[in-house]
This record gives C-alpha cells, structure tokens and sequence, in this order.
C-alpha cells in the first residue's frame, strides 16, 4: 500500500463556491484552508491565490477535485465482474438515457461488489476546472464525486439499513441503504431552504421501502446553521442530523455527517 507521502491539494468545488485545503504529507493534516465565492472556474483561482496570500507558495504539485452532484449525471449499476466492463455499461446507460456519447463516465465499485456508482461529467465542465489549475503549474490528478466521499463519512454511523439523505446547494441526493450497500439513489431539484418541502419529499422516500417499518433517516447537513434549522423537524420525526466533519451528536434523535 503506497503512503501519502506528499502533501495535497484538495479542492471541494460548489455551485457558488470553492473550498481548497492544503494536506500534510502522511498525517494528511489540515495546514491550510481557504474559500472563494463564485462560479467556476473563477473560484477555483481565487481560492488557490487566497492559498497562497496564506503563505502556502508554492502549491501542490496535483490536486484532487471533489464534484457536486449538482454537476454530474448520476446512476446505480448492476454488479459487474470488471472495472471495463461497468465503465461500458455506465457509457451504453448513459448514451442511451440522455442521447450523449461525449460524456466523460467513471464507475466506482460499491460495498461487497453489490453494485457499481456511475457518473458522467459534461467535458466542458472537466476542461473550465482544469484550466486555472493549469495555470498555476497543478495538475489534476484525481476527480472524486462528492457523493464518494459524503457517503464514506455516513457509512461509519449508519446501520445496514437506512436512508439518507445529503443536503445540497440546490437540492438534495437520496440514497436507500439495504444490507449495507446503496441500493437505490435519487436527485430532488428543490429549494434547500424549503423544510416543509423538504420534509414532505423525505417522508415519501421514507416510506416507499417493501417494510411496513420505515428505515431510520439521517440527515447530512452542508452547515451548522442548516443543522440548526432542521433540529426541530428531525426531532419531530425522530431523524439524526449530521454535520460532515463531526460525529453524530448525542441526542437520540439528532444525526452529524
């Protein structure tokens, strides 16, 4: 297993916002944080110079890119024996579902081989986030689904069954949980600052699984204040609030992510 023996640059990129951190090397300690506001690819550049009014100059060398869903088209795939072989059924899936071959697709194998994650980027996209990382000497060396990684900070509180659901800027991604492993993923388009919407479409979702009980919900929430905003609902329904970066707090009826 190869060691993380040089710092990185990590870049979470937002629909009105970009955050760039600086990694230790090994520890992969946070030496540095930074946030720009704004549309891509003008945050991007301005959270990397924010980085290096900081004194972090120079930067690192490759950077690792998380993605929204609100950028990517996403889907659960069938288990598939290979890496190529789920790459070209996310590709077929795609062409077919949105008429593109021009997409860029990538495919993540999900717990126990179960399924697979697929995504597609548009390459316009790809290549306006590139740029001003080209620019700086960087290179983009890895491009990461937000999702990926929201969803591997949820996986050590959840049970094998659950639904959750993941707070964005302009919506909310659904998952459903069975026996440990994403089974079902859906994309509300709704005003986040909604609750009441909010709250009538995860009561749907909730209560579409074959049990007659419906699976405990945990809530990843974007913000202390968005948490705070939803404490009284969650309570009401006996959901958990999670905050990404914090673990789930001590009430029982109250989630962190």
């Amino acid at each position: 297993m190869s060691l993380p023996w040089k710092s990185e640059l990590r870049l979470r990129l937002g629909r009105e916002g970009c955050t760039a951190q600086v990694l230790a090397p090994w520890s992969r300690r946070l030496l540095a944080e930074a946030r720009a506001e704004g549309r891509a690819p003008g945050s991007i550049a301005a959270a990397l110079q924010t980085l290096r009014a900081q004194g972090q100059d120079p930067l690192p060398r490759h950077a690792r890119l998380l993605v929204p869903d609100e950028h990517a088209y996403l889907s659960l795939r069938p288990a598939q024996s290979h890496w190529q072989q789920a790459r070209q059924d996310a590709g077929a899936h795609f062409a077919q579902a949105l008429g593109r071959q021009d997409l860029v697709v990538q495919v993540t194998a999900l717990p126990g081989g179960a399924a697979w994650l697929a995504a597609a980027l548009e390459p316009g996209d790809l290549q306006a986030w590139q740029r001003p990382l080209a620019d700086a000497g960087i290179d983009l060396a890895h491009v990461q689904l937000t999702l990926l990684d929201d969803l591997r900070h949820v996986a050590r509180h959840v049970g094998d069954s659950a639904i959750v659901a993941l707070l964005r800027e302009e919506g909310m991604t659904l998952v459903r949980v069975a026996a440990g492993t994403p089974v079902e993923l859906s994309w509300e388009r709704c005003d986040p600052h909604s609750l009441r919407c909010i709250e009538q479409r995860l009561l749907a979702f909730q209560n579409t699984g074959a049990d007659t009980k419906p699976d405990p919900l945990w809530m990843l929430c974007r913000s202390e204040a968005q948490r705070e905003a939803w404490q009284q609902l969650a309570r009401a329904h006996r959901w958990t609030l999670m905050l990404h970066g914090a673990s789930p707090s001590a009430q029982p009826m109250e989630l962190v992510a």
